[in-house]
């Protein structure tokens, strides 16, 4: 599971440094995507004298310029998360859980899935439904929550959830069904233990990303009938092509939107509403963040827009709930200064990984660490509250399918990998086997095959390479 943890921890490896605090065509419904219009440009400073505002229990809001005014008794987000992400349980990513998609390895167009969207296209809403509860009920459970409470590590779950769960659509219907069951169960079992939720709602129709972690891969294009010298195998390239189309159209050559795709903002909204509605009386609910990861491309005032109209949401039902939003990979003062000013609760999500760096030696990374921390602490002061949603040790891009299912981002892995013996499914019992496990440990690598290298090989699986030290540089064994 991706973990989830406080900007506080980065400080430790930085003394001097000032703490912070932790914390695609048209639409289903027949509509044709708008042309998109050009950036309106920074918020005004003030709110005209015609906006009267929306009056809260506690502040008043300001859509002109989506800022607030706020009284003494609005609550301040002054309190520190420690926590984890159970990732990979509601939405479905390969490198988290790889038995579930060992089943399509050596599978070629038409039987290979690579994300939550296409498990359930390819096995359908029955039998991707029969897996997908035997997931649920084994890959988070009670004693698991339990454990966590009982280690006085954490004080909050960040619980990634489908946007599908809510508002089903395409193949997910059917097959995620049962799906709220289990959140309930979850936050009942989080109550009970003294922990908190952040509801992330991590998917969005169309892909904000165009990552596996959005529900749905895109771009993507088969590209066997190019490789049929010398082996015909069966391949794909996904990384060259990527786009997010939940905003809008994207052109991939000018590398801008050319429409907005108003319904799926308004599906997104919808699913925000829905899960007000079914939690703002449940006690261990936090509060929410928007989507998951929007990609730097999104256009950013439609973002602001579409974070302001959620966040509006919310405060109607949830007054207390905190609203947590992404920085859009776009982590700086000038993107998010004064948005939202004066508005409680709120708090920017930034995630922080180092995999993806060039190898290096480990005061390299921690000085990283320390450069994230004075980042954090500038955001905080021109903001306000900074969340490190994400975060990992991890330093390079070793693990199995991270960059997607069978694939690699191109250039990556940047250092050799190491490999072990794969890990057996949690999902096997003595009335259960996953299918596609246990590995077959005599076959080599299988495709299908994308632009990159990653996958189980004759029983091994790749993981993070061990440390080199000095010892090993001057030729003695130290790794």
């Amino acid at each position: 599971m991706r973990h989830l943890g406080p900007a506080i921890l980065l400080a430790l490896l930085c003394p001097g440094v000032p703490s912070a605090r932790a914390a695609d065509g048209p639409s289903d419904d027949g509509s044709s995507p708008t042309p998109l219009a050009a950036d309106d440009g920074d918020e005004p400073s003030d709110p005209p004298d015609d906006d009267e505002g929306e009056a809260f229990r506690h502040f008043k809001a300001f859509s002109s310029t989506m800022t607030c005014e706020a009284d003494e008794h609005a609550m301040p987000f002054n309190h520190q998360i420690r926590g984890v992400n159970l990732g990979g349980w509601m939405v479905l990513e390969p490198w988290i859980t790889p038995s579930l998609f060992y089943q399509f390895l050596g599978g070629n167009e038409t039987t290979t899935a690579m994300d939550h969207y296409s498990f359930c296209e390819v096995l359908g809403p029955e039998e991707g439904n029969r897996q997908l509860r035997r997931h649920w009920e084994t890959w988070v459970t009670q004693d698991i929550i339990k454990q966590l409470a009982e280690s006085e590590a954490v004080n909050s779950l960040r619980l990634p959830v489908g946007d599908f769960m809510y508002q089903p659509y395409g193949p997910y219907v059917g097959c995620t069904d049962g799906a709220l069951d289990y959140v309930d169960t979850l936050l009942d079992w989080a109550d009970s233990y003294g922990l908190s939720v952040l509801i992330d709602v991590h998917t969005a129709k169309d892909s904000q990303n165009g990552f596996d972690n959005s529900g749905q891969s895109l771009g993507f294009q088969w590209t066997s009938g190019l490789n049929k010298y010398p082996r015909g195998l069966t391949t794909f390239q996904h990384w060259p092509i990527r786009e997010a189309n939940w905003i809008g159209d994207f052109d991939p050559v000018a590398l801008e939107y050319t429409s907005v795709n108003r319904a799926n903002i308004e599906h997104s909204l919808r699913v925000i509403e829905t899960i007000v509605e079914m939690y703002s009386g449940h006690p261990a609910v936090l509060g929410i963040e928007p989507v998951n990861e929007p990609w730097e491309l999104t256009p950013l005032h439609l973002l602001k827009r579409f974070y302001w109209d959620a966040y509006l949401i919310v405060k109607r039902k949830a007054h207390y709930w905190k609203f947590i939003i992404h920085d859009s990979f776009r982590f700086t003062p000038e993107t998010w200064g004064g948005f939202m000013k004066g508005c409680p609760d709120r708090a920017l999500d930034t995630h922080i990984y180092q995999a993806w760096l060039d190898p290096a030696s480990r005061l390299s990374f921690y000085n990283n660490a320390c450069a994230q921390k004075r980042q954090i602490a500038l955001m905080e002061r021109e903001f306000g509250p900074v969340v490190v949603g994400e975060w990992s040790l991890a330093t390079d891009n070793c693990a199995m399918w991270l960059n997607g299912f069978n694939d690699n981002l191109s250039g990556f892995p940047r250092s050799p990998c190491k490999y072990i013996p794969c890990s057996e499914s949690y999902l096997n019992g003595d009335d259960y086997q996953q299918p596609g496990t246990p590995l077959e440990v005599g076959k080599g690598l299988q495709g299908p095959y994308g632009t990159g290298i990653s996958g189980p090989a004759y029983g091994l699986c790749p993981v993070d390479r061990d440390w080199y030290t000095p010892r090993y540089n001057e030729g003695e064994d130290g790794m």
